[in-house]
């Protein structure tokens, strides 16, 4: 007897409803009937069946610090320098508890919404130490049962204003933290090609992936040499660390001209440099009064050159963004709307990008729908990806290495063999 058994389900791959059968964490076989006895059974009635959404960069140690269904907590956009005061005032006083139970919440919601797996940045400098650190490493133990996590070192004083900086990431690294991160945006005393530099440096020093924030200004008329994400491509290619580096936001590439944006674009593809977008719509160009600017990159041109494109839901319900749902088909649609994605094509590419893409980003051993493969998937209450999209499919089961860990129970049809 197998662990369990989808019956009538239909796949990317597989638009007529095949079966798919998964025993021990794994996909033990997928085809158009198959005569396993399972202990647990679910009728697919040709639903549309996909691997586990993955987040792929998401503000964890501070989500949920900003909930706006709580009265008095909710605060309005005033500018970037006092929504990042906020933050600043707010973390100093998160407790190691409170850091535990906001991020365990998080992720809650986000399993419930068809998330397995999460790259989480972290706070981390000499004023607050190893706290946020060592609490989502907490939680990272916590949850290995449902939700793979990934936590990324995360500068958020910048690696080189403090000389203890530097030996406090690596002290982080002995603590758990997984990915090496950056952010030139808010290094201060130093140029963006010393800090971005400094990030390479100590990633291939501890042999770490490295995800860097760039390119966060809507500044018009820049040069090649002025973007961020020029001086990764370029670096990721002087080191060999192709395929192992993931930039977000990118928004600068937006406001560039095409032909240096096409340039960019290029030695991005060139480096095999994954490019997270961030639809959230929230902050940027909320100074403009006249042709207000939105700070998405160019998600369709990246996406036509080839190189690896996902999205993610960056700040949810903290001081940067008071919204959000950590639901990845929600934040589909969003960028369906602000990147003007809308044919059927388009929306499942959307669809490949929260799911294979980030996956690939993430660089999980085993991802996908395909016999050997972990079985973490999602059984949507849609025929197809972009029905799912338009229409926010309901989340019918959720299935962590082939356990369910989240289901809707009005929309559940499963049956349990002794």
């Amino acid at each position: 007897m197998i662990d369990l058994l989808l019956r009538d389900v239909v796949t990317a791959v597989a638009p007529e409803p095949v079966c798919v059968a998964v025993h021990d964490g794994r996909i033990l076989a997928i085809g158009p009937t198959l005569n396993y006895v399972a202990k647990q059974e679910v009728a697919g009635n040709g639903r549309y069946l996909i691997p586990g959404f993955v987040e792929s960069h998401l503000h964890l140690d501070i989500a949920l610090s900003n909930d706006p269904h709580k009265p008095g907590r909710t605060v309005p956009y005033a500018s970037m320098s006092e929504l990042n005061a906020a933050i600043e005032r707010r973390r100093r006083a998160f407790t190691h508890e409170e850091i535990v139970e906001r991020a365990t919440a998080a992720l809650r919601l986000g399993l419930r919404h068809g998330t397995t797996a999460v790259r989480a940045q972290c706070h981390l400098d000499t004023e607050i130490g190893l706290k946020h650190i060592v609490a989502l490493q907490a939680v990272k133990e916590a949850v290995a049962d449902w939700l793979t996590l990934q936590i990324v070192a995360f500068p958020q004083q910048g690696l080189l204003r403090d000389p203890r900086t530097l030996d406090l990431f690596r002290e982080a690294f002995r603590c758990g933290a997984d990915v090496m991160g950056g952010a030139a945006n808010i290094e201060t005393g130093f140029t963006m090609q010393e800090h971005i530099d400094a990030a390479f440096a100590l990633a291939m020093k501890l042999d770490r992936d490295l995800d860097i924030h760039a390119d966060l200004s809507l500044k018009p008329d820049v040069t090649l040499d002025d973007l961020e994400v020029v001086h990764i491509a370029r670096r990721t290619l002087d080191y060999g660390y192709q395929g192992r580096v993931t930039v977000g936001h990118a928004c600068t590439l937006d406001s560039a001209s095409p032909e240096v944006a096409a340039q960019a674009i290029a030695l991005l593809q060139e480096a095999d440099i994954t490019v997270t977008s961030q639809p959230d719509l929230y902050r940027l160009g909320r100074e403009d009064r006249q042709h207000v600017r939105r700070g998405l990159t160019r998600v369709k041109e990246l996406l036509a050159a080839g190189v690896n494109v996902t999205y993610a839901s960056n700040n949810v319900r903290d001081a940067l963004r008071p919204l959000g749902n950590l639901n990845l088909l929600e934040e589909a649609l969003i960028l369906a709307y602000g990147a003007h994605m809308d044919t059927v094509v388009e929306l499942e590419t959307l669809l490949r990008m929260s799911t294979t893409n980030a996956a690939r980003a993430l660089r999980l051993p085993d991802y996908g729908l395909e016999p050997g493969c972990i079985a973490d998937m999602v059984l949507l209450d849609a025929p197809s990806a972009s029905a799912a999209i338009v229409g926010q499919a309901e989340k019918c089961y959720v299935f962590k290495a082939g356990k369910l860990r989240a289901m809707n129970k009005r929309q559940s049809q499963l049956t349990m063999n002794n």
